[in-house]
């Protein structure tokens, strides 16, 4: 039968165990959190200590080799119990973990005077105590943090915890007569176990510093990221403030020019029917230069308003707000913004089959009359001007063309003709080369598009449509 020594299986695993705290230290103490690395390698220097002090029993006292290599392994397991709380984000408990302690410390004194087996059963079984604590606490921890370090630690500690309990049995119950294994080899389970448990813990816990390692450095990854993403954000969000103010001002610049050219024109018919009144004394000339100054004073004021009405409109970042609008009644407001010679040249052609349609009103109407105007403007006087209204189905739209029989587009002006400040040759023409581009801006806003093409046998089309229904 085999009978080891069990002084020397005591020192071979104080003399193993010693080195585990002091290779937990050398690779953690920059990388884990302090107090609890220093309170797990203390607790690993003290049941090394203990270990190797009950290996000295025979050789010196009784209370150095059994009583205080009892107390540092007590306190050892207190501590570990104690740092696996904290690892998991509980409070340690240190109040109740060193009462207890001093408690089962303080019995140590008159267990001295006990029998040899009846003194080591008390032992097992404040070691049980505690492995079922440190089970507790490391199946605790396996839940909180997903480890399963933490949870083969927790199996471990149940393992010795039930090792000492055999053992406390066979000492004090009785149980050793008759069975076929020996008091040493139960004895050399029990050392072999807290051993093995013990170092796992230690691997454990460096397995669960390092995976803390991993998520900070993860969380600083992402932060970082975040940082970055709000960073990118803020610069969006500055360039798109930017470029709306930037929009905005181009935008009034562009429609200045619908307030400027009306006004001039008032006021040369103003000024011309002042030179009529001063040397004419026919009523019915004076009569008619006053009616032009007043037609043109009309023109201008309708001007006005549905300039005000598309400026703050055509500043807009987004999109626009539409409504239900009778199709008639918007042609006949375009018409009517125009003089009486160029809507006499306008002939419609509606062959859509809807009455209405969703849109900006203020804002197609404006886009539809510096399309009418260009149109009765570079294509020769007495040339008719065709208006058509039509529907289409892929997509669905309401398509608006304006077709003259005018000079067309140079070759060279066709990509940039909708440009800001962009003319044809004819320089005589008043305006500033911003109505088509107001055009491209309307459509754009309404989420459609504004093309040219040629007419034959000559002229320009230009096709403006309008998306309808939901939008993508």
């Amino acid at each position: 039968m085999i009978r080891p020594d069990p002084q020397a299986v005591l020192l071979a695993a104080g003399m193993l165990y010693v080195s585990m705290p002091i290779t937990v230290w050398s690779l953690l103490h920059r990388r884990h959190a302090r107090p609890n690395l220093e309170l797990w390698c203390l607790s690993g220097g003290l049941f090394a200590t203990g270990l190797v002090l009950l290996a000295l029993r025979g050789q010196v006292a009784d209370w150095v080799s059994v009583a205080l290599a009892n107390a540092v392994g007590f306190a050892s397991m207190a501590l570990k119990v104690g740092v696996l709380r904290l690892e998991s984000g509980r409070r340690a408990g240190w109040r109740t973990l060193s009462a207890a302690t001093l408690l089962v410390v303080s019995a140590q004194v008159p267990a001295m005077q006990w029998a040899s087996d009846s003194r080591a059963g008390s032992t097992l079984t404040i070691y049980a105590l505690y492995a079922t604590g440190l089970t507790l606490a490391a199946f605790d921890l396996s839940t909180r943090r997903h480890s399963r370090s933490a949870r083969l630690m927790a199996w471990l500690f149940l393992a010795f915890g039930a090792a000492c309990a055999l053992r406390t049995a066979r000492l004090v119950g009785g149980w050793a007569d008759g069975t076929p294994l020996s008091p040493q080899l139960d004895f050399l389970a029990v050392v072999v176990l807290v051993v093995v448990a013990m170092v796992t813990a230690n691997i454990g816990f460096m397995g669960l510093a390092l995976d803390r390692v991993g998520a900070v450095a993860d969380d600083q990854r992402q932060t970082l990221e975040s940082l970055r993403e709000s960073q990118q954000a803020m610069e969006l969000a500055a360039r798109t403030r930017e470029a709306v103010a930037t929009e905005r001002a181009r935008t009034t610049r562009l429609l200045a020019h619908e307030v400027r050219q009306p006004l001039h024109n008032a006021a040369v018919a103003l000024q011309s029917g002042i030179a009529t009144l001063a040397h004419s004394r026919d009523p019915a000339e004076a009569a008619g230069a006053i009616e032009q100054a007043q037609a043109v004073i009309r023109r201008v004021s309708a001007t006005l308003d549905n300039t005000v009405a598309a400026t703050t409109l055509l500043a807009a970042d987004g999109r626009i707000s539409t409504a239900d609008t009778d199709l008639q009644m918007l042609i006949d407001l375009c018409l009517g913004d125009l003089p009486p010679g160029a809507r006499a040249r306008i002939h419609v052609d509606y062959r859509a089959d809807a009455r209405s349609a969703r849109l900006e009103a203020s804002l197609v109407r404006l886009a539809l009359r510096n399309l009418l105007t260009n149109a009765t403007l570079y294509a020769p006087g007495d040339s008719p001007v065709e208006l058509r209204v039509l529907d289409s189905d892929e997509p669905l739209a309401l398509v608006l063309e304006v077709a003259d029989l005018g000079p067309g587009i140079a070759d060279g002006l066709r990509e940039r003709i909708f440009d800001e400040g962009v003319r044809g040759p004819q320089p005589t023409m008043p305006g500033y080369g911003l109505g088509l581009h107001v055009v491209k801006r309307v459509a754009r806003l309404h989420g459609g598009s504004i093309e040219w093409r040629a007419n034959e046998p000559q002229g320009s089309v230009f096709r403006l449509t309008l998306p309808q229904g939901d939008p993508a």
